[in-house]
């Protein structure tokens, strides 16, 4: 009994208060929905376009966050993809033909064609600055590409 008294107190005073608040709404203007008998409404009365300036301006960001940046950025649990392969340079295509060989009872030499030019070279030789032989023997040349310290074989028809 007593919580049913409290309650129609609380609404009672709640009631009081909205009726006393709606006539504080205006202070000389009718509520709204509601128009005084003797006024009519004005037609072509244009009210000033508020000044919306304030709201153009940039407001500064929050400390501690960059400008422009993604509060929720777009997040992958896939694992990265594998880096590319790195393909390393390789020496170009030996210029040179196996010409022959040369056994004279000293080192071996062997006979280099490129193009109408003839070469010929012994182990240690270099070939054109760019060219190095490092090893001749009946079946094949060696020949090691100096930019890149690649070895390449030049392979005769000769059987070893």
């Amino acid at each position: 009994m007593k919580r049913q008294v409290v309650l129609f107190a609380a609404l009672a005073a709640s009631l009081l208060a909205a009726l006393w608040a709606s006539g504080l709404e205006g202070e000389g203007e009718p509520p709204v929905g509601r128009r005084p008998a003797g006024k009519s409404p004005r037609r072509n009365a244009v009210s000033p376009p508020p000044d919306l300036s304030a709201l153009a301006m940039p407001r500064p960001a929050p400390a501690g966050m960059e400008a422009g940046k993604d509060l929720f950025p777009v997040r992958s649990f896939r694992p990265p993809p594998p880096p590319p392969a790195v393909e390393r340079p390789t020496a170009p295509p030996l210029p040179y033909r196996h010409g022959g060989l040369l056994e004279d009872g000293g080192p071996p030499a062997a006979f280099l064609a490129e193009g109408d030019r003839l070469h010929v070279v012994r182990v240690g030789d270099v070939v054109d600055g760019r060219y190095r032989v490092s090893a001749v023997q009946r079946g094949r040349v060696d020949l090691v590409y100096l930019p890149l310290n690649q070895t390449q074989s030049l392979v005769s028809g000769a059987l070893p």
